[in-house]
């Protein structure tokens, strides 16, 4: 669904299958995507497994794919080169953190044509908000070894799955320490780091739409709610309850509650 245009950018709104995949291409202008459900992304040699308070940064002309996470929605944002920010991280692609602010201008100009004064204007502040924005480093990246990438794409499939790099190696005919150094040199984690990080993010997507912890603790894997609520903190820096309660705040627009302590 096409939504705000003008001669320096293109807006659109796309209903997406939960697993629909896009297969490699690229296009002539730059694009900044947001895919709240979750998507598996490869952008030139870079493999990424996204979440929904993500912008994906795809540079003109670079390759790139996408298979959707349970995702229905993908919105997407096609800037001329003319008014790429000036900075040279804006070469290549990017993670971001999505804040509120910016998803809703994003969101916005996809759902609507507006009259040039107010285009302008919110791609002027979208702009701004990108220029000041950290890259992202909690995107999970997917090792570029191709038998890694198998253990990776078992457990994004399957979050209760339960091998350990032993029984990896065993069924991949290759040596856990080979299975380790891949994870490490290519996502900067530890097997063991890595699943609980995929493990996490998956559940942070089932408590979004309103799975109980105890019920999210079992979907991915976890034999019992203290030991999920214990990873769950480890990657987000709180309790499920705790951050979901924050991150609907957010949305809202409501301000936290300060704690009593």
């Amino acid at each position: 669904m096409p939504g705000a245009t003008s001669e320096k950018f293109e807006a659109h709104h796309e209903r997406v299958a939960p697993d629909q995949y896009f297969e490699p291409h690229v296009h002539a202008a730059d694009q900044l995507a947001l895919i709240p459900g979750g998507a598996r992304v490869r952008v030139g040699d870079s493999r990424w497994h996204l979440h929904g308070d993500h912008f994906a940064w795809v540079p003109a002309l670079v390759e790139h794919e996408m298979q959707m996470v349970g995702a229905e929605d993908m919105f997407s944002l096609y800037l001329e080169q003319s008014i790429r920010l000036p900075q040279q991280r804006w070469g290549r692609p990017l993670v971001l953190p999505a804040d509120p602010v910016g998803i809703a201008i994003v969101q916005s100009l996809c759902a609507r044509q507006f009259h040039h004064a107010r285009l302008d204007a919110s791609l002027a502040l979208l702009l701004e908000i990108l220029s000041s924005t950290e890259e992202s480093y909690d995107a999970l990246a997917v090792p570029a070894d191709p038998r890694a990438r198998q253990v990776a794409e078992a457990i994004l499939h399957d979050p209760q799955e339960q091998r350990d790099l032993a029984d990896w190696s065993a069924a991949l005919g290759v040596s856990s320490k080979t299975l380790h150094r891949a994870f490490l040199a290519d996502t900067g984690l530890s097997f063991t780091q890595w699943r609980t990080r995929a493990r996490v993010y998956a559940a942070e997507r089932l408590l979004v739409d309103g799975t109980s912890v105890q019920e999210t603790a079992e979907i991915i894997g976890y034999g019992t709610t203290t030991g999920f609520i214990k990873a769950f903190r480890q990657v987000f820096g709180s309790t499920p309850a705790v951050y979901i309660r924050a991150k609907r705040r957010a949305r809202t627009g409501m301000p936290a509650r300060r704690s009593p302590a």
